[in-house]
Order: C-alpha cells, then sequence, then structure tokens
C-alpha cells in the first residue's frame, strides 16, 4: 500500500516528487541529541526527537583524510533528509503533508550541509567543485555510510522506519515475485489498460527522470521499493544540478566480454567482470583489477590482460577451460608496510577541534613486484552474478544487495562462466542493451528483460537471446555488428496507473527487424 500510494504521488502532475527505499535498520541505544533544531516540545511527530544534530554527525561520521570526512559528513546530512522525507510517506498520511516540525528539521539538515560544504567550495581548485559533488553523491549511496548513518537514529526512529518498509514490503513481495515469474517464463500481464477519460492526460505522462526512471524499472519487472529508490535517486540528482552520468561508469564498448571466474588446481584464480579481470593467488601481489580484450581465433576466444611488461595472454577454448603459458612473469604490486597519521575534526563555526573526535588512520605502502606464475589449466569454479538487484544493475539503483535474494539464489540472476556480451546494438527499430547475465529488449513501446547465451563456433560465434517461445538467434559479423533473420515480435508490459493496492499494466507486442543490428560507440 504504502509503495503504491508513492508512486501515485510520483504521477501528480504539479509537483516532483521523490521516495527513497532505505536498507533494514540495525537498533542503536543513545540518547537524545542536546543541540537539535528547534522543535516542539514534544515534536510532530513524537520520532524526530531521535534524529541526530550536527556536532553528533561530524563527531562519529570520519574517513581517511580531512576533505573525504567533509564529503562523508554532508553526505550523511543528505540521507538524514531523505530519511524524514520517507517517514513522511508513511501509510495513512495525505500527499504532501510535512509538519512544521519536519520541515524545521529538513531546513537545519540542509543549512548544515551547506554550511560544511562551503567550508571547502570557497577555497576549493577549479576542478575540486565537482569532484567534491560527485564523491557526495557516491557516498549517499554507500551501504557503509547507511550503516553509520543508522546509528545515529534513537530507537522509536528506527521502529518507526522499520514499520513503514515492513509494511509496504509484505504487500508487495508477492507480486514482486509473480512479476519475474511471469518475465522469466514469457508471460503476457492480463490487466487491461487504464484509459483517461476524455480530456484527461494519463497520470504517468510526466517525463522527469525521476517518473520516467521509475516507469522503465517496473516495466522490466523491478519491485516497487526498489524502483521508487530510483526514482528517487534520479529526481534528486536532477533536482540539485548532480551530472549523474558523471557519476556512472563509461558505457562498454560493443563486444565480446568474459565473466565469471576460473581457478588452476594451485589456487590461482582469474576473476572476470564486464571491464577488468583480478588476479589472485599469484604470490603476494594485490588483486589490483587489470582492463582485457577479446579477440576471436577460430573456435578459442583469445583475452589479452594488461601487463607491464608485456601482455598475458589466456584463451578459452570449446571445452570451456582456460589454457595459458605455463610460467609467465606478472607485474604487479604488493604491500610493503602501512601509514599511521592522526585525523581530528574541527567545528564549522569556530575551527576548533571536536573533542573526542582523533582517531588514528592507516594507509598501505605499496611498492612494485614480478612473480612467477602458472596460467595453465583454469577451470570454471563460480558463474557470472549481477552486481547487487537483477534490476538495479539494469537501470542503475545502487544498493547493496537484491530486493529478492531469493531470485537471486535461484540463478535469476546468474549466468554460466564464459564468453559474455556488453554494450548496445540497433537497427531495423530494435534495440539490444546488453549486461552481464541479461539484455533488454526495446522494440517500438515494447521492452523486457531476457537471459541471454554466448556460444564460439570454429566459424562463427553466436548470441541466442530468449524472447518467449521463440528464441533470437544472432551472429557475431566481422565488422562488429549482429546478423539475424527477418522480423521479431517483443511482448512486453508498460504501466497504466494505480489502484489502491497495486500498479496496473497494459501488455504492449511489437514487431522489430533482427535481420542487422550495429553496435552503437
Amino acid at each position: 500500500m504504502v509503495a503504491v500510494n508513492l508512486l501515485k504521488r510520483l504521477a501528480a502532475p504539479a509537483f516532483l516528487v521523490f521516495a527513497v527505499s532505505l536498507p533494514e535498520f540495525a537498533f542503536a541505544q543513545q540518547s537524545a541529541p542536546a543541540n537539535a533544531p528547534s522543535l516542539s516540545q514534544p515534536p510532530n511527530p513524537a520520532y524526530l526527537a531521535g534524529f541526530p544534530p550536527r556536532d553528533r554527525v561530524m563527531l562519529n561520521i570520519h574517513g581517511s583524510t580531512p576533505l573525504d570526512s567533509l564529503e562523508r559528513q554532508v553526505a550523511t546530512l543528505h540521507q538524514l533528509m531523505k530519511i524524514v522525507a520517507r517517514l513522511q510517506m508513511a501509510q495513512g498520511r495525505a500527499f504532501n503533508s510535512a509538519t512544521a516540525d519536519e520541515q524545521r528539521l529538513t531546513e537545519f539538515y540542509a543549512k548544515a550541509s551547506d554550511e560544511l560544504a562551503q567550508r571547502y567550495l570557497k577555497t576549493a581548485p577549479p576542478d575540486g567543485a565537482k569532484s567534491f559533488q560527485e564523491a557526495v553523491a557516491r557516498y549517499e549511496l554507500d551501504q557503509g555510510l547507511s550503516d553509520q548513518v543508522n546509528a545515529l537514529l534513537a530507537p522509536p526512529t528506527l521502529t518507526e522506519i522499520q514499520r513503514i518498509n515492513g509494511t509496504a514490503n509484505a504487500q508487495t513481495q508477492a507480486r514482486v515475485d509473480q512479476i519475474r515469474r511471469d518475465n522469466a517464463n514469457g508471460v503476457v500481464p492480463t490487466q487491461a489498460p487504464v484509459s483517461p477519460a476524455a480530456g484527461e492526460q494519463s497520470p504517468f505522462i510526466r517525463n522527469d527522470p525521476g517518473t520516467l526512471a521509475v516507469r522503465r524499472c517496473l516495466e522490466l519487472g523491478g519491485g516497487d521499493l526498489e524502483c521508487i529508490g530510483k526514482g528517487f535517486t534520479t529526481g534528486l540528482f536532477d533536482l540539485v544540478g548532480v551530472n549523474v552520468k558523471a557519476l556512472t561508469p563509461p558505457t562498454m564498448p560493443p563486444g565480446v566480454r568474459m565473466g565469471g571466474t576460473y581457478k588452476t588446481a594451485q589456487g590461482l584464480a582469474l576473476a572476470f567482470g564486464s571491464e577488468t579481470v583480478a588476479i589472485g593467488g599469484c604470490g603476494k601481489l594485490v588483486e589490483d583489477g587489470r582492463h582485457y580484450s577479446v579477440t576471436r581465433r577460430g573456435n578459442l576466444l583469445d583475452v589479452s590482460i594488461d601487463n607491464a611488461s608485456k601482455p598475458l595472454v589466456v584463451s578459452l577454448g570449446p571445452d570451456g577451460q582456460i589454457l595459458g603459458p605455463t610460467a609467465f612473469d606478472l607485474d604487479g604490486r604488493i604491500i610493503t608496510g602501512y601509514r599511521t597519521y592522526w585525523v581530528e575534526e574541527r567545528r564549522v563555526s569556530d575551527n576548533s577541534i571536536v573533542p573526542g573526535s582523533g582517531h588514528e588512520v592507516q594507509e598501505p605502502i605499496y611498492g612494485p613486484k614480478t612473480e612467477r606464475c602458472t596460467f595453465s589449466s583454469l577451470r570454471a569454479t563460480a558463474p557470472v552474478v549481477a552486481e547487487g538487484s537483477l534490476i538495479g544493475s539494469i537501470v542503475g539503483i545502487a544498493t547493496g544487495a537484491p530486493a529478492n535474494p531469493a531470485a537471486q539464489r535461484s540463478g535469476a540472476a546468474e549466468a554460466p562462466a564464459g564468453a559474455r556480451m556488453a554494450g548496445t546494438y540497433a537497427g531495423g527499430g530494435l534495440q539490444l542493451e546488453f549486461h552481464p547475465t541479461t539484455v533488454v529488449m526495446d522494440c517500438g513501446e515494447a521492452h523486457v528483460l531476457q537471459p541471454y547465451t554466448v556460444e564460439n563456433h570454429a566459424d562463427r560465434l553466436t548470441v541466442t537471446v530468449k524472447n518467449g517461445t521463440t528464441p533470437v538467434p544472432l551472429a557475431l559479423q566481422a565488422d562488429g555488428s549482429l546478423a539475424g533473420m527477418g522480423t521479431i515480435d517483443v511482448t512486453g508490459r508498460v504501466v497504466t496507473g494505480t489502484t489502491d493496492t497495486a500498479v496496473t499494466y497494459a501488455p504492449r507486442v511489437a514487431r522489430c527487424s533482427a535481420a542487422l543490428l550495429s553496435p552503437k560507440r
């Protein structure tokens, strides 16, 4: 009910609404804040008394350097504002019904965060403001910092947050599971479309970034809470002018990639991500990520891995094993010691040291090292796993865990170790956006999330996309394009509105050509 009501608010035509999906909160006993903003006695609602003052944030939140501490503290104040907004969305609360105390608390945190930020921005170098903004935005989505923020809240406040999230989770989980089962089986949703009355606009025609993100997330099968979280993040960043694209890793160039983990009998491991591979178990070398490239050589896929002196080249064969040199000098770095220094926090008002804030910070010291290791006969030991939420990894939700862990354990977010695809291909009205374990198919108004497989044969590499009962085979061409045959029908769904208990959808079927899809760079 709560989540659905939030979606209704997203549809409000004259108000930009944000919603946030909060993690489960750990309980931490603490006293009431001593220098909280001026709230009524007792505040309305009463749980506002459990929010921390600025000085407690500065005392408890710190990082590896003074600047890192400042970035974390500003992000913490932003997270506290989000929590105040989330609590206003409890079941039974009217739309846009913030109390005077809620408004004062939000204004207090906003002013405090601005004062902290200005402390650095007034003297920051030309590119410092941008890097500061981006660091704060990343910390706002950092699970570790969220746990620290939770510990600043008093038990009554934590209890209220848990109650609100629990109510929404209980009502949406069954529906989320069914949506995912339907998507996996190619079932077309049966809800009838909801048409607006004559002269009215559809409640979901708004084009602000938050609403668009929520719609696409829901239509691809995401749960209410995780999709609302995406809407909040996208909308908030757009409102304050943060360049979300600058926070997102660059889009992978289209082409063949690798996924999964491979190990030798002696324990040396290659753990592939879409962009880098971590090499573990090679002497004492640190497992730094190394860029790699993949090229076809008949029925072999040659993987060239970055190395200072010369690239390390291994090959994935048709038997699923990786073969490489029996002795190779791998260049890297090892930890040679630790640097220890003392960090203290200072007040913004008078630059005095915050009592008790001093603490030691250790940073590793690295030195170059070359180790000789064996890279022959590596077998697959772990599959490709989507990072965090399956839908979140597609639409950019930065959560630390999947919204439905059972779905991930069942293999819905996994693919066998081996060749994968990356990037976007388009042509004939069809667009395929490849991710480590899934591909998003877009055809007209229809879009759907599907698994895919990659097979390398002696004469060709084929990518087969599951599309209901009619798989779509595509062959990789010499120029990097994907070639198929004829036209295909893509079945998806669109959000049409909400009722008191559910989001309503209408099926969409569109026909596109799959004859030739060119990589989008």
